[in-house]
């Protein structure tokens, strides 16, 4: 048996950048950091004493004797890609739930990726997992969205992502204190809004829209290097600031983006002393992120007293294979 370990990301700057019909023309950048918030991955290689050769369990349970038969389209595409062809077995659970704003997609496909390559006796690089893991959603799927979810599920840790025109990437640490990312993650609060529902409609307006958006875009992708150098001087305030001027630009970016009930909780926390935040992802729904200073956290969180908080850290490590019982490998 192996076992997969990849994070969930919380984007702070630079989102729609990441698309390629924006970057492959004006080049994008995300700040994003990885949470201490988990999908786990195992593949196990099936007996064949069971009827069928291939079973995958999730939020339902699918048996099948060919990997094209899955109708959980993460599943099928990775099993197809890789050409698995011995049974096997796949179990996923989850630290939150998906479609909520994290890049759990993403996560759940590279921490796939991860583990079917070690199943397969082959040790893969993070490079090689987001791409491969772009290649499956975006090409194979067809999801809508950009690209950074893979590569922060991938390589993990607090990062700024770079998009360049000619399709290369790079991705590095923030160069920002450790005393200032942990002071940060104190002064973060996540709230649950209890919407769970496909971010694809959105993300296809965006995509559509990115013309249109062009100046609002090259606006938010300038925000990258600002929040860089707030965190590097340790202006943590003026973080909070912008993550409120960045919110207030992205609602423009597509209808859907924001609706009344999230409007109004964050009018409430920004009344209640919050400087800033936005909605993770593509918008609508999921998880709201908001920044409030120490003596301001509990009024915050008083006046949000009706939505779920989910308490985090940032955590430093991308994909990883935390459990493997055979290195002997298949095919």
């Amino acid at each position: 048996m192996i076992i997969s370990r990849t994070p969930f990301r919380i984007s702070f700057f630079g989102g729609g950048t990441d698309f390629p019909d924006f970057y492959r023309r004006h080049g994008g950048a995300v700040l994003l950091a990885t949470m201490d918030k988990y999908c786990y991955l195992s593949v196990h290689e099936l007996s064949p004493f069971f009827r069928y050769r291939f079973r995958a369990s999730y939020a339902r349970t699918e048996l099948v004797n060919d990997p094209g038969d899955f109708q959980h389209p993460l599943i099928r595409e990775c099993l197809l890609m890789l050409g698995i062809e011995t049974g096997v077995e796949i179990v996923h659970i989850a630290d939150l739930p998906g479609r909520t704003g994290l890049g759990t997609s993403s996560s759940f496909t590279v921490g796939l990726l991860n583990s079917l390559h070690r199943f397969r006796g082959e040790s893969v690089g993070p490079e090689q997992l987001a791409r491969e893991a772009i290649v499956v959603e975006r090409e194979r799927v067809g999801d809508a969205g950009g690209h950074q979810d893979q590569y922060a599920a991938a390589f993990g840790g607090f990062l700024r992502i770079d998009f360049h025109r000619d399709g290369r990437v790079a991705v590095r640490p923030a160069p920002v204190a450790h005393d200032t990312t942990a002071e940060l993650a104190e002064r973060l609060l996540l709230f649950y809004l209890g919407t769970e529902q496909s971010a694809q409609d959105i993300l296809r307006r965006q995509t559509a829209s990115v013309s249109r958006n062009e100046e609002t875009l090259r606006r938010m992708l300038q925000m990258v290097d600002t929040a860089e150098g707030l965190l590097r001087r340790g202006d943590l305030d003026g973080f909070g600031d912008l993550l409120h001027e960045t919110w207030t630009a992205k609602k423009g970016l597509a209808a859907g983006i924001t609706n009344p009930a999230i409007d109004e909780a964050y009018e409430e926390a920004r009344a209640a002393g919050a400087r800033g935040g936005k909605i993770l992802g593509a918008g609508g729904r999921g998880f709201l992120l908001l920044y409030a200073r120490p003596e301001d956290r509990e009024r915050v969180r008083s006046r949000l007293n009706r939505l779920l908080e989910v308490d985090f850290s940032f955590s430093y490590s991308g994909s990883r294979i935390i459990f493997n019982t055979d290195s002997a490998g298949r095919h």
